[in-house]
């Protein structure tokens, strides 16, 4: 009996014991990552819309291409600000500032006193920034019509407003293009010493050198181009257009602002 007994319970410790045995736990692995919730930058901008004026005028009086009242004026800066627009100078272009979402740059061209007594005001009342682009002989000459050298003195240290160069007296008709049958050693004793010149007395009179340059009627040349490249940061043609700056800052195009064609049909909203 007693052999029967062990018998039976070996045969059933046989069958029933891996059944029977304590399960081996696994070791609990890494806890599943956290879906990732990061959201990708917005690509840096490089679109800057580069606008064009000149002189200004009361309202009511007679315009022409390069003219606008001041009550045109005071509707372009509002609907920039309705708009999101953000106002930069050329020094923040030079120094690598990245560009806000919706960058804009206000060029006022040749110096004309009516940037001070018209539209200084409005750049004060919106807190917008704009780069003048004065020819320096009629600054410094005090002629009737343009601007004198206290006037930009006290726009430039507002931070407002920054002074550039639109040469000293090489603006005329052809600006700085080379003359049909001019030698190159003709043109540079004529051209280079008028862009120092202008160089000179805006720093001597505004106590900050400039970094910008209009090209007079927006023609370029490439014998000046040397002297303007060692000599300014950025520079400006009459090319319609938005500028791109990842092509650089040199060239850029720009967008002439008249009383016949409203803001709103030259920048996107």
């Amino acid at each position: 009996m007693k052999w029967f007994i062990s018998t039976f319970l070996a045969l059933f410790s046989a069958i029933l014991g891996p059944y029977m045995a304590p399960q081996q736990e696994l070791a609990p692995g890494p806890p599943p990552e956290p879906a990732s919730s990061a959201v990708e930058p917005e690509p840096e901008n490089t679109r800057l819309y580069v606008l064009m004026y000149h002189h200004f005028v009361p309202e009511g009086w007679d315009c022409n291409t390069w003219t606008v009242t001041d009550v045109r004026f005071r509707e372009d800066l509002q609907w920039l600000a309705d708009h999101g627009y953000e106002t930069v100078l050329p020094s923040w272009l030079a120094a690598g500032e990245p560009l806000p979402p919706k960058a804009v740059m206000l060029t006022l061209d040749d110096g004309y006193a009516s940037n001070y007594w018209l539209a200084y005001p409005l750049l004060q009342e919106f807190e917008s920034k704009a780069v003048i682009s004065v020819v320096a002989s009629s600054v410094d000459r005090g002629e009737t019509y343009y601007l004198d050298w206290p006037k930009c003195q006290i726009m430039a240290q507002s931070g407002l407003v920054e002074i550039g160069s639109h040469t000293y007296d090489c603006h005329g008709t052809r600006g700085i293009k080379r003359g049909r049958g001019e030698a190159k050693a003709d043109y540079e004793a004529r051209v280079l010493p008028d862009l120092q010149a202008s160089i000179d007395l805006i720093e001597e009179n505004v106590g900050a050198t400039p970094i910008f340059f209009a090209y007079p009627n927006g023609i370029t040349d490439k014998w000046a181009s040397g002297f303007i490249r060692e000599h300014f940061s950025v520079t400006v043609t009459t090319k319609h257009g938005c500028a791109d700056i990842s092509e650089g800052l040199y060239g850029l195009k720009r967008c002439n602002v008249s009383m016949g064609v409203p803001l709103s049909k030259i920048l996107p909203p």
